[in-house]
């Protein structure tokens, strides 16, 4: 090691050799911190994720929907000899693991459809504080309640159609404005009440007077001259 430090002294300088070898122990600073992804286990029964890493790594969760599923980002960290994808039966229908990039590793839990997550009740934990490394996630997957679009299509299926009549109410108002008419009762006929003679009406029509009548022209024959009448 001192003869190539040596070395690099002699062809570059001192100056740029230390800076070389600084940058060189720097990468190699880098590679150490990475982690590797050894193990990982899902439990059905309780919705319990595991993962067990190289070295300590603080992972991080977010929830995507359409379609629904818990993400879990694992920085400085790559793929062990791990399964990277398993099917299950339940709110969760897989898990998925893959490298997202050269420096994170990514688990994702599939939710089944009209599945989410509680954001209130999820946990992501050491399993202890002394062994860092062994990391707990606990979903808090719930239902969706379906109700509501049942209700949203019952009510739009119970829409009434355009009615060809229009509903009147029951009581109608009274009607105002106008005169009522007074109520003539008649009394039936019999001999106290004998009907009016008939000279009445002629002495009531005989107060008119008489309709004159006019003579009686003969017929004119059509260019025949026009008679003279008497003045």
């Amino acid at each position: 090691m001192s003869n190539n430090i040596q070395g690099c002294k002699q062809l570059f300088g001192a100056s740029l050799c230390t800076a070389m070898t600084l940058v060189t122990s720097s990468s190699i600073a880098a590679q150490v911190q990475m982690a590797k992804l050894n193990n990982w286990r899902f439990y059905p029964e309780t919705k319990k994720l595991e993962i067990t890493l190289s070295s300590s790594k603080t992972p991080q969760y977010f929830y995507l929907n359409e379609p629904p599923r818990l993400v879990v980002d694992i920085p400085d960290t790559q793929l062990g000899k791990v399964s990277t994808q398993q099917n299950y039966t339940g709110s969760v229908q897989r898990v998925r693991v893959s490298q997202l990039s050269a420096n994170v590793t990514r688990i994702v839990l599939d939710l089944a459809p009209g599945s989410t997550v509680d954001a209130n009740k999820v946990q992501l934990q050491p399993a202890t504080r002394q062994n860092p490394t062994r990391w707990v996630l606990r979903p808090a997957i719930v239902k969706v309640a379906k109700q509501s679009s049942n209700f949203q299509q019952s009510a739009k299926n119970q829409q009434p159609t355009t009615p060809s009549y229009v509903q009147l109410p029951s009581t109608l108002p009274p009607i105002t404005g106008l005169q009522q008419q007074p109520f003539v009762s008649v009394p039936p006929l019999n001999s106290n009440n004998p009907t009016p003679k008939s000279s009445n009406f002629n002495n009531a029509n005989s107060s008119n007077p008489p309709v004159p009548t006019l003579p009686n022209y003969p017929v004119i024959e059509f260019g025949q001259p026009l008679p003279k009448f008497p003045n």
